[in-house]
């Protein structure tokens, strides 16, 4: 189960990040566009430190 979900939000992160920049290339056509791709790579990082975080995260011991 840890193993599905860090998959799932490596995969969303990784298109967000595309995404993102893909919108800041329109920077000079379109500043909007550019604070949408800030909002969509700032998302896209924080679906990669979920995964990361749940890879990587050791059970607490009780």
């Amino acid at each position: 189960m840890k193993t599905f979900f860090s998959l799932i939000n490596f995969v969303v992160g990784m298109l967000a990040l595309l995404i993102g920049f893909g919108n800041l290339l329109f920077l000079a056509h379109n500043p909007t566009s550019a604070v949408a791709g800030g909002v969509a790579i700032t998302i896209g990082l924080a679906f990669l430190w979920l995964a990361t975080e749940a890879m990587f995260s050791r059970p607490k011991q009780r």
